[in-house]
């Protein structure tokens, strides 16, 4: 993300918005030394998860759930963490940090590409739930789930859930769409399939009385801590226009 960016989104974090209770929920993909807007090096998630930690007071770090709940339960602010495509260096090295800091985090997991090229074994997704890390659906093959006729969408979608919940043994109830894209048929598909949340793209804060099967995320890149502060605290959603104009669901 350009220089001139990151300014603007710390000076737009600054602005005392949203007025009342809302959520600031965050992803990740990759977690590695590699260099791509996908991907944040270790050394940077560490020092971003540490703030997260040292900062809880103010700002509760939470799991999915809490855009489910009923209005008077929603903190002021809160913070969640979630990660998609369940890469198999994200096994390496987010969940060391996630587990030591105890910073509660959602997997997002595609069942039908488990132990193929680069994403994690089924063992290595067991050993993080086992470490802390709840496990949410990413569909089977992380598909365009627009593109997809009625009996391949079901299949994503409940045969995603149904693959997860019996490899780890516990309910799976949130779903990332893959590319944070849906329509109105998407959407309904998800609630049929059983899922309780469901995560977008789409920049902005979640807040009480909004959709949780349309929740707003804001995807992190590999920023200095002043531009991380700034996104996790709303300073990113002043590319919500823009992004809109431009298709982001």
């Amino acid at each position: 993300m350009r220089r001139t960016v990151q300014l603007l989104a710390r000076a737009w974090s600054r602005l005392p918005l949203p007025v009342g209770r809302a959520v600031m929920v965050i992803g990740y993909h990759r977690v590695d030394e590699r260099t791509d807007n996908m991907t944040v090096r270790p050394a940077t998630f560490n020092a971003q998860m540490a703030w997260l930690d040292e900062d809880r007071a103010s700002l509760p770090v939470l799991s999915i759930d809490v855009v489910a709940m009923h209005a008077a339960a929603w903190p002021h602010r809160a913070c969640v963490v979630t990660i998609d495509d369940a890469w198999a260096d994200v096994h390496t090295h987010a969940l060391p940090i996630l587990a030591a800091r105890h910073i509660p985090a959602t997997l997002y997991v595609p069942s039908g590409l488990l132990g193929t090229g680069e994403h994690m074994t089924p063992t290595q997704v067991r050993e993080c739930l086992a470490a802390g890390v709840s496990i949410g659906a990413h569909t089977r093959t992380h598909a365009d789930l627009r593109r997809s006729n009625d009996a391949a969408l079901e299949s994503e979608l409940r045969g995603c859930r149904e693959d997860l919940e019996d490899l780890v043994g516990v309910p799976v109830t949130s779903l990332a769409y893959p590319f944070g894209h849906l329509d109105s048929r998407v959407r309904t598909a998800a609630h049929a399939a059983g899922y309780a949340t469901a995560l977008t793209t789409r920049r902005g804060w979640a807040r009480p009385g909004g959709d949780p099967l349309r929740v707003p995320r804001n995807i992190i890149e590999d920023f200095e801590m002043p531009a991380f502060r700034a996104a996790v605290h709303g300073g990113l959603n002043i590319l919500q226009a823009a992004e809109a104009m431009r298709g982001n669901p």
